[in-house]
């Protein structure tokens, strides 16, 4: 396999499989396909991150058999190759707010117990100044520190469209004073990113799990919020999926942990409001489908209504789809 021959190959595609921060192509090979991860240079950073993809995926290859096996990496240009998991992902199975196969709840069940065994000396060092293991308040200091960041970054614009739909200038001082009184627990390794379009279901019933760049080092609570939230589940779905990680974890990741489970489902809606004011309010400038834009303007109206609760803000928060939808018209430019 000449792996810089795959690239040149995937990079000249125009299509690709969804992804965020990568492109996701997959490529014919004489041993079979594979799929081709290139780094998208364009992607604001959103997420939290704490070790390189591949780096990772080396490190767990004995640990996690619902993986994908790392076939090569470079990072220069910057891609990698796993192989390719063929089968369905769950979205296509069963869409935001369906229930949930059995096969994959069983599989979610079983994810959250194998992450929570990994050992801390499997894994690559964390980086400099990340919080000790057990340090659950510096963790979810980390994680409202990322928000602040977000908020604050973009252009002039971006601080206007925030400012009109009422997003307060400091939305995480009240999640903040909350993160001081969470349980410590030892940390334990996170996927942060398990929804439905990074499983695979295979035709033998195997759910492999996907897109691990989002993988973290620390409190196991917030891998569980963090699937609940991307999820969209059915209140049986999110019981059963609760009451799975709760079999799962052991006794010392549980202290404490039903209040703090609450304490990061209020910080995931707080950070999706922030996040998607900016994504999706240039979704709405970008296109001129009204039924499209009326769409977008229902959902942000969603999400800024979930976080409403979560902060403290001098000004009421935006919620009407047509007052989303001007103020998206007088802050952002049409693209």
């Amino acid at each position: 396999m000449d792996a810089f021959e795959l690239y040149e190959r995937a990079a000249t595609r125009r299509t690709a499989l969804a992804g965020f921060y990568n492109r996701n192509v997959k490529v014919e090979t004489e041993a079979g396909p594979v799929l081709v991860r290139i780094r998208s240079a364009e992607s604001e950073p959103m997420d939290l991150t704490c070790w390189s993809e591949d780096e990772l995926l080396a490190a767990i290859d004995a640990y996690v058999p619902a993986a994908p096996r790392l076939l090569h990496a470079a990072r220069n240009p910057d891609f990698q190759i796993h192989e390719y998991v063929p089968g369905r992902r769950v979205d296509e199975l069963a869409p935001d707010g369906k229930p949930l196969p059995d096969a994959v709840l069983k599989a979610v069940e079983g994810f959250f117990g194998t992450l929570l065994r990994v050992p801390a000396t499997a894994l690559p060092p964390t980086p400099a100044g990340w919080p000790q293991d057990g340090d659950t308040p510096g963790f979810a200091g980390l994680l409202l520190e990322l928000v602040r960041a977000i908020r604050h970054r973009g252009d002039s614009a971006v601080s206007d469209l925030y400012e009109a739909l009422g997003v307060p200038d400091d939305p995480c001082h009240v999640l903040m004073a909350r993160a001081h009184r969470l349980a410590r627990r030892p940390f334990r390794l996170l996927h942060a990113d398990i929804h439905r379009k990074n499983m695979i279901v295979a035709e033998s019933g195997h759910v492999a799990f996907l897109d691990w760049e989002l993988a973290l080092w620390g409190d196991p609570v917030y891998d569980l919020a963090d699937h609940l939230h991307k999820m969209s589940c059915t209140p049986g779905d999110r019981r059963t999926l609760t009451d799975a990680w709760q079999r799962s974890a052991p006794d010392e990741c549980c202290e404490g942990w039903r209040d703090d489970l609450d304490f990061y489902l209020g910080y995931e809606a707080m950070k999706s409001a922030v996040v998607d004011t900016v994504r999706w309010g240039r979704r709405i400038a970008g296109t001129d489908d009204a039924d499209e834009r009326r769409r977008l303007c229902l959902e942000l109206a969603a999400k800024l209504t979930a976080a409403r609760p979560h902060w403290k803000a001098d000004a009421p928060t935006v919620t009407a789809p047509g007052e989303i939808e001007a103020a998206v018209g007088r802050c952002l430019p049409r693209t």
